[in-house]
């Protein structure tokens, strides 16, 4: 059985996914009448989504670590790097700040 929440998003019972944290999230059943989602968080446990994948428990609905991420929009961010050259140079600015 799956939940529709977008055209383009469809959760999956048994499927695993991310929370936005990057958490493993397992999902286990599925209530489609009400719209909610019932799985499993690493290291949290027991979790229960709404059908666009937003945590039904968060505060005033806002967007937080424990949404789940459908499957393709979390790609492995590539960690920002820089060369030894780079960081030497008078102009060099790693952050916002500087």
């Amino acid at each position: 059985m799956t939940v529709n929440s977008e055209p383009s998003t469809a959760w999956q019972i048994g499927a695993l996914y991310r929370t936005r944290d990057r958490r493993e999230a397992r999902i286990e059943r599925i209530d489609a009448g009400s719209g909610l989602i019932f799985g499993q968080v690493q290291i949290h446990g027991r979790c229960v989504w709404r059908a666009g994948g937003r945590y039904r428990d968060a505060p005033f609905g806002a967007p937080g670590p424990l949404d789940l991420v459908p499957p393709g929009e979390m790609v492995a961010a590539k960690p920002q790097t820089s060369s030894t050259k780079e960081a030497s140079q008078a102009n060099y600015r790693p952050f916002c700040c500087d």
